[in-house]
């Protein structure tokens, strides 16, 4: 193989441009990928994004909160791009070096000023050119790829224009933790609690669009406990310690008294969640969980909720309310019958007071105040009683009335025969950008999302990627899905016995065509093949199971191109974060798919029990997965399914309705479980996925 040593790169003199090293030099500083240090790099755009949010600038503090997140994962698919494309192409090394250099000597004559120095630089241009000419040059990447790059196309402007250009039926959310200098001093599980804040930042939502304005943030302080109770985040690294310990010390049970306690502790455990749902809920997000809701499927409904909120600014009088204050309102009360008043006055208070127009309130601010000053950064910062002079300076009445006017708004819809339709109306997809610091908490068991469609994703850039690489199969904001071939690998280690008859006997029923391995590990080579040519792959064992693809095509499932399955993971903590030492970015099995094109992965947040889970999964593919099975699987008798016993000499209990919508289906499944713990871990990752 020749090597860019062997020869000098240049052309006929009287193709060159200006010299040639400054070029080069150019071309790598702005084209080339360049690996920064992932958290590193995330911990400067939260700074950049801060600074900007001060400003009022929305744009710019969204595109570096989009960048402040999963940025190591970047770094590996386009790490995991070279090699794939190294092993395909020999000549890959040298050609991604050439092109460059050719648009170089294409681009025009050398001034006379720098001929001396390639003259130094090149004696036989002639050969040098004949050398090169033999080398086939790869076509330019797609835009998507150089957006996952830390390039210079990686920019405000392209960040909107992203968003425009994805499916108009996806909500896309995204949950920030705020810039923690300890991050660079102390150790993970120290520092990992210690978030007194969030932004939420709406990408993409229903009213945006319609008042053509960008995307949206706003910071959530944490909630502040009573005495004597644990913060928010110590309580729920806490409970999952004490549920890991509780299933790992399981095993070693061998008298009814412990196995007595084991099924306290269970409950215990169960009820902690519970509370922590319910203090995310009540005490963290209040009113501002309004904003992760998805987009009406019926668009006269927003329409109805827009006349409802601009009637009442227009009827109260609120002269100087500002577009941000208007989307925000819109949000709030379209989700205002899920939310209770105690979540929505707060709220609607927040909005008229810290979200007006930065100069109005300097420009009311009175000067007596000893711990207020016209120099604030943000106007969360003021005390409740200069706000509430501000509000009145600008809008010519008080706080209270004008809290009134859309409490009254609210109640309209709340206890209005003619707003009926709008508590079960279907919505359209959200899709959750979750910071890693974020990514532990059960947000898709949220009361107010937990009836919908939500799937998560690592960031922007694979959100995006994803989407142009199964463009053509994307309908109606949905990846169109088969389920005609299925492929699964049930308890490879082979010591989950009753696990094992469980999902065997379930898959017989239900699922008869699918093939796989059971009691055994696949061959990395099958493994591979599973991923690559099922619509639907099912792992039931510990973990994720993607260390039985380690050794096959691409070296790991990394490498399973063309990727379009479902893969459904039920091992404990199949899709948690696992974080490295140090600094070292947190990696899950989830990524590796990721990287290989997957566009859907289904698992779990955390230890899980197998029954519990057993009874989530099966669930979760009879509604998704049709089937000619004679009786439907909620109607099947399981008195002894832990023996791979079923009865299927019974009558159908209720009406069955499949759900072609995997997200959805997910949303069902975990109802399946009698505990909160087990049904609150499993999530989705990826792109909205449907049966056609």
């Amino acid at each position: 193989m020749l090597k860019m040593d062997d020869f000098d790169i240049f052309s006929d003199e009287t193709n060159f441009t200006r010299p040639l090293y400054k070029d080069v030099l150019n071309k790598y500083v702005k084209e080339i990928p360049v690996t920064p240090s992932g958290p590193n790099y995330q911990s400067g755009n939260k700074l950049m994004a801060e600074e900007y949010l001060m400003q009022n600038d929305n744009a710019r503090c969204a595109f570096h909160l989009s960048e402040a997140v999963s940025a190591s994962l970047r770094i590996l698919a386009l790490y995991r791009d070279e090699q794939l494309k190294g092993c395909e192409n020999k000549q890959h090394k040298i050609t991604s070096f050439i092109k460059p250099i050719k648009d170089i000597m294409e681009s025009g004559p050398i001034s006379k000023e720098d001929e001396k120095i390639f003259d130094l630089l090149s004696v036989d241009t002639e050969e040098v050119t004949k050398a090169l000419s033999v080398f086939e040059i790869e076509e330019p990447e797609p835009f998507h790829r150089k957006y996952l790059k830390f390039s210079a196309e990686n920019n405000v402007d392209n960040f909107q224009k992203i968003l425009k250009e994805l499916p108009k039926e996806w909500t896309v959310i995204q949950l920030t933790a705020p810039y923690n200098p300890n991050e660079n001093l102390k150790p993970f599980d120290e520092y990992k609690t210690e978030i007194d804040s969030l932004y939420l930042s709406m990408f993409t939502n229903d009213y945006t669009e319609q008042c053509e304005f960008g995307p949206v943030t706003v910071n959530i302080p944490a909630n502040v406990p009573g005495e004597g109770v644990k913060p928010l985040f110590t309580e729920l690294y806490a409970l999952l310690d004490e549920n890991y310990k509780t299933i790992d010390n399981a095993r070693l049970l061998n008298n009814k008294r412990l196995v007595q306690n084991y099924w306290s502790r269970r409950e215990d455990i169960d009820l902690r969640m519970k509370s922590v749902l319910y203090v995310m809920d009540r005490e963290w997000l209040g009113g501002w969980g309004c904003l992760l809701t998805g987009k009406l499927v019926d668009s006269e409904l927003r329409h109805k909720i827009i006349k409802l909120v601009d009637d009442t600014i227009d009827d109260w009088g609120f002269i100087r309310l500002t577009l941000k204050q208007r989307v925000l309102l819109y949000n709030l009360i379209d989700s205002s019958p899920c939310l209770s008043s105690q979540q929505i006055k707060p709220c609607i208070r927040r909005i008229l007071t810290e979200h007006g127009n930065p100069e109005d309130i300097r420009q009311h601010l009175p000067g007596d105040c000893q711990t207020c000053s016209k120099d604030f950064k943000i106007t969360s910062e003021l005390c409740l009683k200069c706000l509430m002079k501000c509000f009145e300076g600008v809008h010519k009445f008080a706080l209270v009335d004008g809290i009134r006017a859309f409490s009254q708004a609210v109640t309209k819809v709340k206890d209005g025969e003619e707003w009926a339709a709008l508590k079960k109306a279907k919505r359209h997809p959200v899709i959750l950008i979750v910071d890693e610091m974020l990514d532990t908490f059960p947000w898709e068991s949220l009361p107010i999302l937990s009836q919908h469609p939500v799937s998560r994703i690592e960031n922007i850039h694979f959100l995006y990627s994803l989407y142009k690489l199964h463009q053509d199969k994307i309908v109606d904001g949905y990846y169109a899905a088969k389920s005609d071939i299925g492929r699964y690998v049930i308890n490879p280690e082979n010591n989950l016995e009753r696990m094992e008859k469980r999902m065997s006997s379930f898959i017989q029923y239900w699922c008869r065509s699918w093939s796989g391995h059971v009691s055994q590990p696949p061959p990395p080579d099958q493994f591979i093949n599973h991923l690559t040519t099922s619509d639907v792959f099912l792992y039931c064992g510990h973990g994720d199971g993607c260390q039985f693809g380690n050794g096959g095509a691409g070296c790991g499932v990394e490498g399973a191109t063309g990727t379009r399955c479902a893969a459904l993971l039920s091992g404990c903590g199949s899709v948690r974060l696992q974080h490295g030492a140090g600094r070292g970015p947190p990696m899950a099995a989830h990524h590796h798919l990721r990287v290989a094109g997957s566009p859907m992965v289904v698992g779990m947040l955390w230890e899980v029990t197998d029954l519990e889970v057993d009874k989530m999964v099966s669930t979760l593919v009879s509604l998704y997965v049709p089937s000619d099975a004679p009786v439907p699987w909620p109607s099947v008798g399981k008195t002894n399914w832990s023996k791979g016993e079923l009865d299927t000499n019974v009558e159908q209990k209720l009406p069955f309705t499949p759900e072609p919508d995997l997200l959805r289906a997910v949303s069902r499944a975990r109802g399946s479980s009698n505990f909160v713990m087990i049904a609150s871990s499993m999530v989705a990752r990826g792109l909205p996925i449907r049966i056609l």
